[in-house]
């Protein structure tokens, strides 16, 4: 039988994060702006979390809700916000740049180097032009070890088998992490592929399920139970 899925937890606040790790999620995912897809959260927010939680907490480096990233200033204030979180004891970055349709990697090479952590190469993926390709090199990339997307269009089912297929032809040192618009109903899906081992959840834990609700240690608990049962 395969292990469940560990369930990793989207916060903007300590509150949150907390409610995460009591509810009984394996990660954090911290950021701020939610409602933009998740930007970098400030330092004070990212100290606070970090002293708190015994889980890990990977960080998001952002600052648009653009995958494109042209003005050589807003690169470089990246790369300075990598160097700043990497000082801490963060258990990664979640990251993502494209140029052309495809992975930006002048850009997540210097992201990666400033921060001298792993990185998760977010929901930017979705957008590449060519996303085998994509894959192809990142799972090259020594610093990305997990690539966050929804599996792309179709139902779960569909979805679920193409991150499974993924997920096979990344190979052993690149996970694809499941989210975006996770459903209960997309569990049962994820849960029958035996090689993703991880799932990103948002809304689905808030309550409200808004971007402005708040993390329930509760619904928390709840789908980690479900994920259990389903594995």
């Amino acid at each position: 039988m395969n292990r469940p899925l560990a369930l990793e937890v989207i916060a903007t606040s300590l509150e949150d994060a907390l409610a995460a790790e009591q509810g009984g999620a394996a990660r954090v995912e911290l950021v701020t702006s939610l409602d933009r897809g998740g930007l970098t959260p400030s330092l004070p927010v990212i100290e606070t979390v970090l002293s708190r939680l015994t889980i890990p907490v990977r960080v998001m480096v952002r600052e648009s809700e653009s995958h494109d990233i042209p003005d050589p200033t807003v690169r470089r204030r990246l790369v300075e916000h990598a160097r700043a979180i990497g000082q801490h004891t963060v258990d990664g970055l979640v990251f993502g740049a494209l140029v052309d349709g495809r992975v930006d990697e002048a850009l997540l090479d210097a992201v990666a180097g400033a921060s001298g952590r792993p990185i998760t190469f977010h929901r930017a993926f979705e957008e590449l032009r060519d996303q085998d390709e994509g894959l192809a090199t990142l799972a090259r990339h020594p610093a990305v070890d997990r690539v966050l997307c929804d599996g792309g269009g179709g139902s779960w089912a569909e979805r679920a088998r193409r991150l499974g297929l993924w997920a096979v032809r990344a190979g052993s040192g690149l996970q694809m992490l499941p989210g975006g618009g996770i459903t209960r109903h997309a569990l049962t899906a994820l849960s029958r592929q035996p090689r993703l081992h991880e799932v990103h959840v948002g809304r689905l834990v808030r309550e409200p399920a808004t971007f402005d609700g708040r993390v329930s240690a509760r619904r928390v608990a709840d789908l980690v139970d479900d994920l259990r049962r389903l594995r």
